[in-house]
């Protein structure tokens, strides 16, 4: 659970790492969100958009408040089935705040080096390198031109 100044605890860090492995998991001999090791470039990113930290903050608390959780000793102590079973709960009790932690989840591990490489992205910009565009086609104006204008005129 984050601490009362809203900092996550090295419990959290643990917790965060599985859960991101369990939303965005390994492929073959590529690693997970959590193998990849981007927490606390997650968190630092959080840290940018209050909305995505706030997402973060309470989802984090609402599974260190999950009952199998705490009876069994915390998240990281279920097994895989329990942890998503509680990720499920918390997604459903919490279904805006839960999308924000994921998109921040995606966002961290979307924008990896190591995975642009992966998956074979090339970042670069659309033009004038990328990609082919149709030759333009003046005709596309012609209803507009026709239009009398709806705008009053300034002197």
């Amino acid at each position: 659970m984050p601490t009362k100044d809203r900092q996550l605890t090295d419990l959290d860090r643990v917790v965060l790492t599985r859960v991101m492995d369990l939303i965005i998991p390994p492929v073959d001999d590529f690693p997970g969100a959590g193998g990849l090791d981007l927490a606390e470039r997650l968190e630092r990113a959080s840290m940018r958009y209050g909305r995505l930290r706030s997402g973060l903050l309470t989802v984090l608390d609402a599974m260190s408040l999950d009952i199998a959780s705490r009876i069994e000793g915390g998240f990281a102590a279920l097994d895989e089935e329990r942890q998503i079973a509680t990720i499920a709960s918390v997604e459903s009790d919490l279904p805006i705040q839960f999308s924000e932690f994921v998109e921040l989840i995606y966002e961290t591990y979307y924008t990896d080096s190591r995975v642009y490489e992966h998956i074979g992205w090339a970042g670069r910009p659309p033009q004038p390198e990328g990609f082919d565009l149709e030759p333009w086609d003046p005709t596309i104006l012609e209803k507009t031109r026709k239009r009398e204008p709806f705008w009053r005129k300034v002197s």
